[in-house]
């Protein structure tokens, strides 16, 4: 068996998140079955994290195994030419037998954009958040340091369970403008459920002037989550980057 790295790039516009689902368009199941017809036989694709609807990627990293005997150039020429076109594999590797997509990464870089401008921009009504009035870059740079390290984030997940493991070690958080665009970029261990849209969210209202420092503080620590807003739209999020051991 030959174990396949490859990182993969999407537009998760008109998809319904990552993971195959009964009667909905997936990216596993565009890849798995694009490698079933090269492969000629049931492939199980592996990914570094899964996206929910409408969230894209840069970076994401699959791995699979397969006893087909093909090169790696020959693979990328091949999964590209069957995939949509909001799809596309950047590259392909052999890798070693032990090398897991999602155990063997070590961090995940997301980006969260934002298109801050008094006009709306079709081309990016897909791509960010759009957010006309001006935003206080201060006090949203403040909040973000404030979140580095490794704590309990269970403020931050929306499954709301108990038993769940919510410890998340936050190694860097910054906040970027970059003349109509502000991007937030932001690196863990691990993730929980909704939790980077959460944390956008609660950073624009900041902005805003909608949400005190002390107040977002608190509700970290106290784990008070009536103090919080809505998660920011999936638009604006993109899994940028897998750091692997």
């Amino acid at each position: 068996m030959t174990n396949f790295k490859c990182a993969v790039e999407y537009d998760g516009t008109l998809f319904n998140g990552w993971s195959k689902q009964p009667g909905q368009r997936t990216i596993q199941e565009e890849i798995e079955k694009a490698l079933n017809n090269i492969l000629n036989s049931e492939t199980n694709i592996t990914c570094a994290g899964r996206t929910d609807k409408g969230v894209h990627a840069l970076g994401q990293v699959i791995n699979f195994e397969t006893e087909r005997e093909i090169s790696p150039e020959k693979l990328i020429v091949r999964l590209n030419s069957l995939l949509p076109d909001d799809i596309a594999i950047k590259s392909s590797a052999k890798t070693s037998e032990s090398f897991s997509a999602r155990k063997s990464a070590k961090y995940k870089t997301y980006i969260y954009r934002i298109f801050n401008h008094p006009v709306r921009s079709p081309l990016y009504r897909t791509r960010a958040w759009y957010i006309s009035k001006p935003l206080n870059m201060e006090k949203m740079k403040k909040a973000a340091s404030f979140l580095k390290g490794k704590r309990d984030f269970s403020v931050f997940d929306s499954y709301n369970s108990v038993f769940d493991y919510k410890i998340v070690d936050l190694k860097d958080v910054k906040v970027v403008k970059k003349d109509k665009f502000i991007d937030m970029y932001i690196t863990g261990d691990r993730f929980l459920y909704k939790m980077i849209r959460k944390i956008a969210g609660e950073l624009v209202r900041i902005g805003r002037g909608e949400q005190t420092f002390e107040n977002f503080k608190d509700s970290i620590i106290n784990k008070n989550k009536e103090q919080l807003g809505k998660p920011a739209p999936s638009c604006g999020l993109y899994l940028a980057k897998i750091i692997y051991k």
